[in-house]
């Protein structure tokens, strides 16, 4: 008789990646009513993407975000198909954006003011859809939908030093384009870590900060993951 351990599949499926909705109709019920509350009439002019629960993530959750005119909606769904989180905020309000990315998870996070409190929104979602938020993340810093950090360094190449200091931060900084046309000042420092479980090995830090014409923006990696935050302002 064999003894085989059955071993699970743990990557995520099509089923569970997130999706543009492109028409009123593919609105999830429970949904449906804040978006004809906040969009009315006007559901052509947002662009709203769904994000299904993950089952091969015990802490994933499904929501759906718009945007569009200035504004931001953001509706989180329980287990139980009730929304217990809905968000309504101006574009403005917003005061940076965090992308964070861990193997096969990314996950983005919007803070912004609300009252003179900062508050935050989590939008999970796997790297393969980065289609999907890339767009959503220029529109946040106000360039165009379809901006392409790449094409923007062409008119200004980052600092062959950074190639230097790290190769990692250097591929990694193309994204502060986001925030400026181009840089040649820049912070970055590193630290040998040791693993707590196997001393002889070690693994770098990083962090790099680049101040640029419309915020600063801030990169820190570590082992499988990779942050970077988008300082507006």
């Amino acid at each position: 008789m064999s003894h085989a351990k059955l071993i699970l599949d743990k990557r995520p499926t099509l089923a569970e990646w997130p999706v543009r909705i492109w028409e009123r109709s593919e609105i999830a019920a429970v949904f449906d009513e804040q978006v004809s509350e906040w969009a009315g009439q006007d559901f052509a002019k947002y662009q709203f993407v769904y994000a299904p629960k993950r089952r091969t993530d015990a802490h994933s959750f499904s929501y759906l975000f718009g945007y569009g005119n200035h504004t931001v909606f953001y509706m989180r769904e329980s287990d139980d198909h009730v929304i217990v989180q809905a968000e309504k905020i101006n574009r403005d309000h917003i005061t940076s954006v965090t992308m964070k990315r861990e193997l096969l998870h990314t996950e983005m996070l919007v803070h912004y003011q609300e009252n003179e409190e900062e508050k935050e929104l989590h939008f999970p979602y796997v790297p393969a859809v980065y289609y999907l938020y890339d767009p959503f993340l220029n529109w946040m810093l106000k360039l165009p939908t379809n901006f392409t950090p790449a094409l923007a360094e062409r008119h200004s190449p980052r600092p062959q030093k950074l190639y230097g200091d790290s190769l990692v931060m250097y591929n990694y900084s193309l994204g502060a384009y986001r925030l400026g046309n181009g840089f040649s000042d820049y912070s970055y420092r590193s630290v040998q870590q040791r693993s707590k479980w196997m001393p002889w090995k070690k693994d770098l830090e990083e962090w790099l900060e680049v101040s640029m014409e419309r915020g600063m923006f801030r990169l820190h990696t570590f082992r499988y993951i990779m942050e970077c935050t988008y300082g507006i302002g």
